[in-house]
């Protein structure tokens, strides 16, 4: 999507929210016939006070707010909020622009930017949510202190689901650890899918794609790596399966941590940490090891795609 594509999507924005404006004034309208009086007199006297401030007299607005006044009564009579006959705006901070201050951009352009270059990386699937996990799947018998892997999982979900309700009031490094087929990814693509529900910006990578974009950008292929770097929550899936490579693997994996210092990102890994320090080296285990800005979960269990 182009910046032209951007702003004709605020174009139509702008359009279907004026409809929505005038949808409204014709039903309180039709319901309390008065108010269209007071609105069209107070749209007089606006206008005659705006000739005479440029006459350089200054008119008097006791009438027009006296008015005013009267409107939003007749509106909250009749059952209607006192702002529902306001400017109808997706986002009020920019008017459905784009712009602020006449100049900046809006943190609602710089997402829709962001999103439409992280299209790829969305999440597709529809059965994946808190609301679908199905806790019936995992065995119940006792497997650690007496608790079974259903009873861990249970845990484990209430941590996710309480990380995803608190995003971006968060520890910025979710780390969650495990063998194969124990549902890691699965409870991240929920916390991925609840993040987006909520109105934030999420990618989804596996370690392999994730790393192959970084060797492409090595070898001097025009990959833009600014939508991986800027995401404010990135999932990378199966850390530790992608190939080695020198001056990519180490090098890029610890600038992408290191730049996303003030941003959210879930690893999941098969591997135990002492295995991450091993395979990525002290600097990027000592970063996700970090408690002040770490949260960890360690799977237990059995594959329970078997």
């Amino acid at each position: 999507m182009s910046i032209s594509d951007v702003l004709a999507e605020y174009d139509r924005i702008q359009r279907q929210n004026e409809t929505e404006k005038n949808r409204r004034r014709r039903q309180a309208y039709k319901k309390v016939p008065e108010l269209k009086e007071i609105h069209e007199k107070v749209k007089t006297l606006q206008i005659e006070r705006l000739k005479q401030s440029i006459s350089g007299h200054s008119g008097d607005k006791d009438e027009i707010l006296a008015l005013q006044e009267k409107a939003i009564t007749l509106l909250t009579d009749a059952g209607f909020d006192q702002h529902y006959l306001d400017p109808v705006y997706t986002c009020p901070a920019c008017r459905d622009t784009g712009v602020i201050d006449g100049a900046q951009r809006c943190g609602c352009f710089k997402k829709r930017v962001l999103e439409d270059k992280l299209d790829a990386a969305r999440l597709t699937d529809s059965s994946v949510s808190f609301e679908q996990f199905n806790i019936d799947i995992f065995d119940d018998k006792p497997i650690e202190k007496g608790k079974s892997q259903k009873d861990q999982m249970v845990s484990y979900k209430q941590v996710a689901e309480a990380y995803a309700n608190k995003f971006p009031d968060c520890l910025p490094v979710l780390l969650l650890s495990g063998g194969i087929g124990l549902g890691k990814t699965y409870i991240a693509k929920c916390i991925m899918r609840r993040v987006i529900e909520r109105g934030n910006t999420a990618a989804y990578y596996t370690a392999y794609r994730l790393f192959s974009l970084f060797h492409r950008h090595r070898l001097g292929e025009n990959i833009d790596l600014d939508p991986i770097f800027e995401v404010p929550l990135l999932i990378i899936d199966d850390i530790g399966t992608e190939p080695m490579t020198r001056n990519v693997t180490v090098e890029y994996f610890f600038d992408l941590i290191n730049e996303r210092s003030g941003l959210h990102t879930i690893i999941v890994t098969n591997l135990p940490f002492e295995e991450i320090n091993a395979r990525y080296g002290e600097r990027i285990h000592s970063r996700l090891m970090d408690t002040r800005h770490s949260q960890k979960i360690i799977f237990r269990g059995k594959d329970i795609r078997y």
